[in-house]
């Protein structure tokens, strides 16, 4: 069984193993049933969600073990990885998570990678992206770090830039676009609308390359399409994106940078994936 260590800082000296977790964002169900399974430590002795810290204290979690039934070799695009996270760089035409109908997916192969290298625990994606969008994607290593990651993407705590080539031209090097967007079942995309939730995407020119634009985007949101949709609404549909724009041999959008906070340092960390556009 694969485990996870933490040299408690003296500043949870008093403090229960739950108030360290709920510290992270872990929820109060996945606390008891770790507890309950006896899958918590501290200094090679069991204890329970309710054990308070000493000082020098070293918490020691037993990962609920994960096999999968099929393994086989994987190539795999590792940009990051250390014992809470690990950051691929996702192919174009590939979806992140199981839809239920296709065999091939992006947490599949994450899982059965780290299944050939004898990690048994099931790790997940921190966030999505797009099918037809290459790029980072963030994938947590355990439950803390899942929980931790999740509430940095919610709370808007994580820096996000993308590279996309758009059609035309755009008119000013910098600008920024803020509506409201909301998914139309009628034409299966997002539009904006007033009834939508509201979207906000930066962009800057890097260059223009005959009749179109080489972008770089930051969004501050991260709603369903949210590039896709708010470029197109301003005429400049990324190139390739057959929902929102004209087809072509592929969707020119790439998840280039992303920076947020690590989870043992607090230090902000910044990864790079460079587009093969």
């Amino acid at each position: 069984m694969n485990t996870l260590t933490f040299n408690i800082d003296k500043t949870y000296t008093g403090k229960t193993i739950r108030q360290f977790l709920q510290d992270f964002n872990v929820g109060k169900q996945v606390i008891y049933k770790y507890s309950s399974n006896h899958l918590f430590e501290v200094n090679f002795k069991p204890v329970n969600s309710e054990y308070r810290f000493k000082p020098l204290d070293v918490l020691t979690i037993h990962l609920e073990n994960y096999e999968m039934s099929d393994v086989f070799d994987v190539q795999l695009d590792v940009i990051y990885e250390d014992d809470d996270i690990v950051i691929v760089d996702k192919p174009f035409n590939l979806i992140v998570h199981d839809d239920g109908v296709s065999f091939d997916h992006l947490t599949k192969r994450v899982n059965m990678h780290f299944q050939k290298h004898g990690y048994h625990h099931l790790v997940l994606p921190a966030h999505r992206i797009d099918k037809e969008t290459s790029g980072i994607v963030v994938f947590a290593k355990h439950f803390i770090a899942l929980a931790y990651l999740s509430n940095l993407f919610e709370n808007r705590s994580v820096i996000k830039n993308y590279i996309c080539v758009v059609e035309n031209k755009v008119k000013d090097k910098k600008g920024t676009i803020q509506s409201k967007l909301i998914k139309d079942s009628t034409l299966q995309k997002m539009v904006v609308s007033n009834n939508g939730k509201l979207a906000i995407t930066h962009y800057e020119l890097i260059q223009y390359e005959a009749t179109r634009s080489r972008l770089k985007v930051n969004i501050e949101t991260g709603r369903t399409h949210q590039i896709r949709a708010h470029l197109a609404s301003i005429n400049h549909p990324v190139v390739g994106d057959t929902l929102y724009g004209v087809s072509s041999s592929r969707l020119l959008l790439h998840f280039s940078e992303i920076a947020f906070p690590m989870l043992r340092t607090k230090k902000f960390e910044h990864f790079v994936s460079n587009p093969s556009f």
